[in-house]
């Protein structure tokens, strides 16, 4: 039970209720609490789960984490790996991760951690926030509190184990209940793809004769095997393919047939510490919301592993949805900006769930042409587009996602006095705002740091801004005391001192990342989840103020 767990509103119980604490769940979590929203998050397991299931963390999940404090105790428990082994037919290839395109971001690996030890980690700063997740709770209906409003809320029946059925009523319901979602089922949401036929394996086991923390991947004419460096409960996660008509039960044994397989009987595969066998599908929701329903992670889209790409997907649904439903609890969202969720994620869910299945395919395929691609092509072209800087960054900044963006969202802007031509040259309003060393009060600082907080920053860059700017801002958008934040971005020495709104750059690389010139004065506003909202050009506030007032107007009320 949160700190804050019953709503301003004496029509609901809580304005938020997250159904399901895994990654999903608990991020979403520690987004509202920062805001201080009132929230309970309930989920069906009586404990924690204890499988290490999702075991990689991208650099762009660990930044969105970063302002909770979150980013930099994962990085600190995880695995990294900075090396994969390609293992072709001819040749193995060596290719170094994230050596290339992540210079804008504190975090250039690739993380490996127990999905046990994520959830351990955001619980811990849950309780720390004194947020209770209250578990052995499971929802078995909702409905609306006004059949013809969807908008005007939900009334949830749990089934507690402790003590018998419970009604909450609340402003907001969020699903992150997984593939097989209560949530989803109970608002009549579709779910739309397809199952692969294949039934797979995961297993974490010692492993010996492979070179220690780099990712293994073996592609032969019989599909794929990978090992990933896990670190704990066990050094290795290997994941293959179960030939197909096998419905023996997975040993030990069978493990080591696969390796045997894959790798022409180099390696030893020893003590596993939890093997499962599961089957994979590649589907999406039709809507990410549904009224006052929302999904998020497993809830809303489902596929392949093999990019490391779902937990973190649904990390940062969780972040993109937070801020605007702790807003619209405290009347500071408008309609658009509650809807403008499912428009900015659900084609980001849908382009996961789209190159994921094309990957798997790849990886997969057993057929005499599907299967060229992996048994052909990938020895031929596989060195030479690993020779290529630029694509390998590009690459890199795909599978990190830090090249997700917002660029066709409503909610999303760019100033009339900012040209065109300069665009290219730092983030669009709708891009991932980049980071750089800088110097906050004399101490060596990351601007991301500084600039995404629980609320919105004002970005005031290069010169000429008057004394008073911040103060006409804050007394230009009242509503948003204290979640309204103005600093002020320059070039300068670090010998010079700087006031408490003024970050300085003193490398430059901040102003080279973001497109800025030590001439021309700019403004950017950052969103709370670390997006530009807002850029213009010159010293005029009113298209920013303009900018803020409307996406926080206040909400049309609920009828109850």
């Amino acid at each position: 039970m949160a700190a804050h767990d019953n709503s301003a509103d004496p029509s609901f119980d809580v304005d938020v209720l997250i159904v399901g604490a895994g990654p999903t769940g608990l991020a979403l979590a520690a987004q509202l609490s920062a805001f201080g929203a009132s929230f309970r998050i309930i989920d069906r397991r009586q404990t924690p789960g204890t499988e290490s299931r999702a075991i990689a963390i991208q650099p762009r999940t660990l930044e969105a984490l970063r302002p909770f404090g979150i980013g930099d105790e994962l990085a600190a428990a995880g695995h990294p790996a900075r090396q994969l082994q390609l293992h072709l037919p001819e040749e193995t290839l060596n290719v170094d991760l994230f050596d290339s395109g992540l210079e804008d971001s504190a975090y250039r690996q690739l993380l490996f951690l127990s999905q046990t030890e994520t959830e351990r980690i955001l619980t811990q700063y849950l309780l720390s926030r004194r947020v209770r997740i209250e578990r052995g709770a499971e929802l078995q209906d909702l409905e609306r509190l006004d059949p013809e409003d969807p908008f005007a809320g939900m009334e949830a029946k749990i089934q507690r184990m402790d003590r018998g059925i419970e009604r909450i009523r609340a402003r907001y319901v969020v699903g992150a209940d997984g593939a097989n979602s209560t949530v989803r089922a109970k608002a009549g949401m579709d779910w739309r793809g397809t199952a692969y036929p294949d039934t797979f394996i995961l297993a974490d086991v010692e492993v010996d004769g492979v070179e220690p923390d780099t990712v293994h991947s073996y592609p032969t004419e019989d599909g794929f095997l990978f090992l990933f460096p896990l670190g704990g409960p066990a050094t290795w996660r290997m994941i293959g393919i179960k030939p197909r008509g096998d419905n023996s039960p997975t040993t030990l044994e069978t493990l080591q047939k696969l390796a045997d397989t894959f790798t022409r009987g180099e390696l030893q595969v020893r003590d596993p510490q939890w093997i499962s066998t599961f089957r994979l599908s590649h589907q999406v929701a039709e809507y990410f919301q549904r009224g006052s329903v929302f999904l998020a992670g497993d809830a809303a889209h489902v596929h392949s592993p093999v990019a490391a790409q779902g937990m973190n997907t649904g990390i940062q649904d969780a972040l993109n949805l937070g801020w605007k439903l702790a807003l619209g609890s405290r009347g500071l969202a408008s309609d658009d900006l509650i809807d403008s969720y499912d428009a900015e994620r659900r084609p980001v869910g849908r382009d996961v769930v789209s190159a994921t299945d094309r990957i798997f395919k790849l990886a997969t395929s057993r057929s005499g042409l599907a299967k060229l691609p992996r048994t052909k092509l990938l020895p031929a072209l596989a060195p030479k587009v690993m020779d290529c800087d630029g694509l390998r960054s590009r690459l890199f900044r795909t599978m990190s996602q830090l090249n997700v963006n917002y660029r066709g969202s409503d909610m999303v802007q760019s100033g009339t006095s900012r040209l065109p031509g300069l665009l290219a040259s730092g983030p669009r309003p709708g891009d991932r705002m980049p980071d750089a060393d800088v110097i906050h009060q004399g101490r060596e600082r990351r601007l991301q740091d500084l600039a995404v907080a629980p609320g919105f920053t004002v970005l005031l860059c290069g010169p000429g801004w008057p004394q008073d700017a911040a103060e006409q801002i804050q007394a230009s958008l009242p509503r948003l005391a204290g979640l309204l934040h103005v600093k002020q971005l320059m070039t300068g020495s670090s010998l010079i001192a700087g006031g408490p709104g003024i970050i300085q750059d003193v490398s430059g690389l901040a102003f080279h990342r973001l497109g800025l010139s030590s001439r021309r004065p700019e403004l950017l506003v950052i969103r709370p989840d670390g997006y530009v909202g807002y850029r213009t050009a010159g010293r005029d506030l009113s298209g920013a103020l303009s900018y803020l007032a409307d996406l926080t107007a206040a909400a049309e009320p609920a009828r109850v």
